[in-house]
């Protein structure tokens, strides 16, 4: 049997780490809330003490960004005032009383994977907001990376319900094609039970709009996204994405008992993203995504059952 450290005991060990500095940094902060100056300095002084922080700053309890971005580079104030409550991660900004590590997501800034530490700041029992530090997965410790081989579950799995977007998905995936090769649009993510897709688009990467089948089929819906060039930055070419999308599709209705919950797939940092049924999500390269035979997600009972 192959044994494998866990996500949840990754994040176990990663909360071990992160926390005490965290505590300590939030109430260094508490002293200068309300000095975005000096709230950049206390930041940059106490960087160093984040093991393996990739970028770290400071949010108040509405989401508003009220220092300066602080990194290996400095201090970069041109972030400062930034609405960050509609960022995919904004969850992890509710007012929360303890330290919590936020899902992977995709970094808007270097376009890799990563997870947020959001640490509150309080003062005299007073919620001032919280501080935010950001991690790149590729560097953290610990292997956040998928396994070689997806274990068998073994306990009660929910049986596939057919969804809105499970009876229009060669639709949606047409039409996800077309968007992305033609429309600017460079990040998607699809949720199947729900028949909710998220997309960004080039010209305003910061935001994300969120579609209902129905809207998605809209036949007006291409005027919401210009047609565009194909972005020269792009590291996955149309027809690949075109065959990822067939594979989501694949992984989505080839069995009732394992079967794909969620996807997403960026075309500039080349990744994608897998729920299933009996795992947290995995991201890794689309080019080893393809390279997959079926049974290497979803086991070959799962394979031969449809």
């Amino acid at each position: 049997m192959l044994v494998k450290r866990t996500l949840g005991e990754q994040r176990k060990v990663l909360t071990a780490l992160l926390e005490p500095a965290m505590l300590n940094l939030s109430k260094h902060c508490a002293e200068v809330w309300s000095d975005s100056d000096a709230l950049d300095k206390v930041l940059n002084a106490q960087f160093p003490a984040i093991p393996h922080c990739h970028l770290v700053y400071a949010v108040d309890k509405f989401g508003k960004q009220v220092s300066a971005n602080v990194s290996l580079q400095g201090i970069d104030k041109n972030y400062r005032g930034q609405d960050l409550s509609r960022r995919p991660y904004s969850v992890s900004l509710y007012p929360k009383r303890y330290f919590m590590l936020s899902s992977v997501y995709i970094s808007q800034i270097d376009g890799y994977p990563c997870i947020s530490a959001v640490q509150p700041v309080i003062d005299d029992q007073q919620f001032l907001g919280f501080i935010v530090a950001d991690f790149d997965i590729r560097h953290l410790p610990l292997s956040m990376t998928p396994p070689k081989s997806v274990p068998v579950s073994t306990g009660h799995v929910p049986q596939r319900v057919t969804s809105t977007l499970d009876q229009h998905i060669d639709e949606v995936m047409m039409v996800l094609s077309t968007l992305i090769s033609e429309h600017a649009v460079f990040h998607c993510l699809i949720h199947y039970a729900s028949s909710q897709i998220v997309l960004w688009q080039l010209h305003d990467p910061y935001q994300y709009r969120l579609y209902e089948v129905e809207q998605l089929l809209d036949p007006n819906m291409a005027s919401a996204y210009p047609p565009c060039v194909y972005p020269s930055k792009a590291t996955l070419m149309p027809e690949v994405v075109r065959q990822v999308l067939e594979n989501f599709r694949t992984l989505r209705l080839t069995s009732n008992n394992f079967y794909l919950c969620s996807s997403s797939i960026n075309i500039i940092n080349g990744m994608v993203s897998l729920s299933f049924t009996y795992e947290d999500p995995q991201y890794l390269p689309a080019e080893i995504f393809l390279s997959k035979d079926l049974s290497a997600w979803l086991g070959q009972n799962a394979v031969n059952e449809s």
